[in-house]
């Protein structure tokens, strides 16, 4: 009888964040390098993406970073390779990337749309592809944070759902044309109070007056069964999950990390 339990490791592999400078994607590479892997952030050049990357190397680890515009698309593309040269190899790529505007959707106008849709879909679409075709031969995994909207739809952030919808869609046909060598899944996150969070909060107090973002975060808590909300580490440990070999027979599926938000 074997006693020892299952453990995630990423000793020696390399992973690819985009979004890592982000709070989601920070911690999610905080559990990858807890696991014994290295990281490589991917995120918008400036303070903010040099601070993650210095607090994550404080513990040990190796952890690069790479300041780009994931709307670009010959960024996304060669963005793989890039992260593939540090270490010679490229086993995960977690895309943590996403912007989310809230705003009437009588009033989004067309290139708003087109913002959300370069970053949250179409970017991913070709960092997803570039990625698979460098881990084609030796295999690797896909984990892509998509959102809980994705599943019911967002009136006051279409560009947002639409996007994180057409997402769940992309994660299948990638697990389909890059099987059995690559594993392609997602999660969709309920409410963690990252800055994507606190900045809904606050387009809500400009639309509706001061208080309205706490009251809809009250009210969103309130229809969550685990009556919470959710940690960063939480995601990211089923994240980690999802990248690990302890998944090794879970690919095209996404997993709800909402705290009973949504259920289907």
């Amino acid at each position: 009888m074997n006693e020892r339990a299952p453990r995630i490791d990423f000793a020696g592999r390399w992973a690819l964040i985009t979004g890592g400078a982000g709070g989601l994607g920070s911690a999610c590479a905080r559990a990858y390098l807890a696991a014994g892997g290295n990281v490589v952030l991917a995120d918008l050049p400036g303070d903010r993406l040099d601070q993650v990357a210095a607090e994550l190397r404080a513990p040990g680890g190796r952890v690069e970073a790479i300041g780009v515009d994931l709307a670009d698309v010959a960024t996304c593309r060669d963005l793989p390779h890039r992260a593939h040269a540090f270490g010679g190899r490229l086993d995960t790529l977690i895309n943590a990337t996403g912007i989310m505007q809230t705003k009437p959707m009588a009033e989004v106008t067309a290139d708003e749309w087109q913002r959300v849709i370069d970053i949250n879909l179409t970017g991913v679409f070709h960092t997803v592809q570039a990625a698979c075709g460098l881990m084609a031969e030796a295999g690797g995994s896909v984990v892509s944070i998509a959102s809980v909207a994705a599943r019911s739809g967002r009136p006051a952030a279409p560009a947002y759902a639409a996007s994180k919808t057409a997402l769940l869609s992309l994660t299948k046909s990638a697990a389909l044309a890059y099987a059995p060598k690559v594993r392609v899944n997602a999660v969709c996150p309920g409410v963690f109070f990252t800055d994507m969070w606190r900045g809904i909060v606050q387009d809500r107090d400009r639309e509706y007056g001061p208080g309205a973002g706490q009251r809809y975060l009250d009210e969103v808590t309130a229809k969550t069964p685990l009556q919470r909300l959710g940690t960063v580490e939480e995601l990211a440990a089923v994240v980690a999950f999802l990248a690990s070999d302890l998944a090794a027979y879970i690919t095209g599926q996404a997993v709800n990390v909402d705290g009973g938000l949504e259920m289907d």
